[in-house]
């Protein structure tokens, strides 16, 4: 069974002063194997609906079927213990969450509090360390003295370690600088393709949509505006002008460009394709 909601509503401090509509009526389903971005603007539901996945959230309203799970407000939801080793949240500036002595004991901790022996969490530690590309050197350092693309190389360890079937990572570029940011998404694409992991990204960053992810689901005001291949989505209809985002970088070239005369195919996606487009335009001038 694939991640669906169905018709979930969230409601923040209800039946109080603060109450606050975070999700309305929200009907959705995540293709599994794949990696899905979930954008929009600030305020419009992402973390909240990410935050159902594995049940840090529960339905105001509706239902959410997460692989073999059926969670609803109306029911009991019982052993979130299994549900929450089977789905890995990674929050935004994980490395805040850091608090072993030293890397190894930091990834550890995740299966060890799921029962695991102590070797067997060494064993799959040591695993999900190799995975981020983190080698032995790593494994005695203190958490608190690497740097911060490291940091969040460890935090996503210690989710794989506990070896989830979904991974859902909220803003996990946030902080990074640009190749450091590059190497975490291509992080992403070879656990995807390699291991299958099923893969959720909130994200603000459109060049990394473009880039890297297969579907894209757009929030704003708490629903959900489109749901889309990620080609689909840049290149066919005005789905993008119409909900006033960004264009990544890459289209934005392309589009001042054709506005200042050169022929360019406005579907032109990847930079080699661009420079030769760029070449070809300049040579028949």
């Amino acid at each position: 069974m694939p991640i669906a909601f169905e018709k979930v509503n969230y409601i923040y401090a209800p039946k109080t002063p603060f109450q606050y509509e975070a999700l309305k009526c929200i009907d959705l389903a995540i293709e599994l194997n794949k990696i899905t971005a979930i954008i929009g603007p600030t305020g419009s539901g992402k973390s909240t609906l990410v935050q159902h996945l594995n049940a840090l959230l529960v339905p105001t309203d509706g239902t959410v079927y997460i692989l073999d799970r059926e969670l609803s407000s109306n029911q009991k939801n019982k052993d979130l213990k299994s549900l929450r080793q089977r789905v890995g949240l990674v929050f935004q500036f994980p490395e805040y969450q850091l608090f072993e002595e030293t890397i190894l004991k930091d990834v550890m901790f995740g299966p060890l509090n799921f029962k695991m022996t102590e070797e067997d969490a060494r064993q799959k530690s040591m695993t999900a360390l190799t995975m981020v590309g983190l080698d032995e050197s790593f494994y005695e350092r203190s958490p608190l003295d690497i740097s911060g693309g490291q940091k969040r190389r460890v935090a996503i360890a210690g989710i794989l370690a506990i070896n989830p079937d979904v991974l859902v990572l909220d803003e996990p570029t946030a902080g990074l600088d640009p190749q450091g940011a590059k190497s975490m998404m291509e992080l992403f694409v070879e656990l995807n393709r390699k291991y299958k992991k099923t893969i959720l990204i909130v994200t603000h960053d459109m060049d990394h949509v473009l880039n890297y992810c297969d579907n894209v689901v757009v929030m704003k005001k708490g629903e959900v505006i489109t749901h889309q291949q990620v080609n689909d989505f840049f290149f066919k209809g005005d789905t993008v002008k119409e909900i006033e985002m960004a264009l990544p970088q890459r289209l934005r070239v392309v589009e001042s460009l054709r506005e200042k005369g050169f022929k360019l195919d406005s579907k032109i996606s990847n930079l080699k394709d661009l420079a030769n487009a760029i070449k070809k335009e300049i040579s028949h001038e």
